[in-house]
């Protein structure tokens, strides 16, 4: 089964051989491809609402994997015995939502590997929690798909922070330190953010002048923007 980019971007990142959790698992797809594909030895999907459960559960039968695709009602790792699965698929929702779920599901995250998170919508703060609450963001990756921009992520959890860290949301919280060192289609996603940033001045400008709050954040995002893309450009 071919998957949209955004999903087989997510595929590639998850450490292979390890029993899985797929929080949020919709239809089942990622499930039914984690196994077939050889990369998850079996997988524990779960899901809020009975709906999508029961659909997933139609597409899992229907694939002849009834043995190795658990299906649950579950609040993130709520319903999942620690130590039952050793790396997650958390994707697809509000990244303060996905900060929730591993905020409320300790228990079970201190006894897993390498897992991959896919924040919808507050990256950098998401990134920012993340830094700051012991967690290791391995690998950040950016794609785009359909005309949206993904930010697809492999973390861990360490334990460790430090206290003398800034709270302040910052470049690498922006835009993904590894990003920022390696590109890997970091410049192209600046270039489209700085279109942005533009179209949102001339119409700000317009309408509420020079010194408005609005406009100078802006100002400064733009700003952070091309100190990141400057360093491209020099190499």
């Amino acid at each position: 089964m071919r998957l949209s980019d955004r999903l087989e971007n997510i595929l590639e990142l998850v450490p292979r051989g390890l029993a899985c959790a797929d929080i949020g698992c919709d239809h089942g797809f990622m499930a039914i491809e984690l196994v077939s594909r050889g990369i998850s030895p079996q997988v524990t999907a779960s899901d809020l609402r009975p709906g999508p459960l029961e659909r997933a559960r139609e597409n899992v039968e229907k694939a002849g994997l009834s043995d190795r695709i658990k299906l649950i009602i579950s609040d993130g790792f709520a319903s999942f015995e620690p130590g039952s699965v050793k790396t997650a698929v958390i994707a697809g929702m509000g990244g303060m939502l996905i900060k929730d779920i591993l905020t409320n599901g300790m228990e079970c995250i201190g006894r897993m590997e390498e897992f991959i998170v896919q924040p919808q919508s507050n990256i950098p703060e998401f990134r920012n929690f993340l830094r700051s609450s012991g967690f290791e963001i391995t690998r950040n990756n950016i794609l785009l798909d359909a005309g949206k921009y993904y930010f697809p992520m492999r973390i861990r959890y360490t334990g460790k922070t430090d206290a003398c860290q800034s709270t302040s949301i910052t470049a690498e919280d922006r835009y993904g330190a590894d990003l920022i060192e390696e590109d890997r289609g970091l410049s192209e996603y600046l270039d489209a953010e700085m279109s942005s940033y533009e179209r949102i001045l001339e119409k700000l400008i317009s309408e509420c002048g020079e010194h408005n709050e609005r406009t100078e954040e802006i100002r400064e995002l733009a700003r952070l923007n091309r100190s990141v893309r400057s360093h491209f450009n020099k190499e």
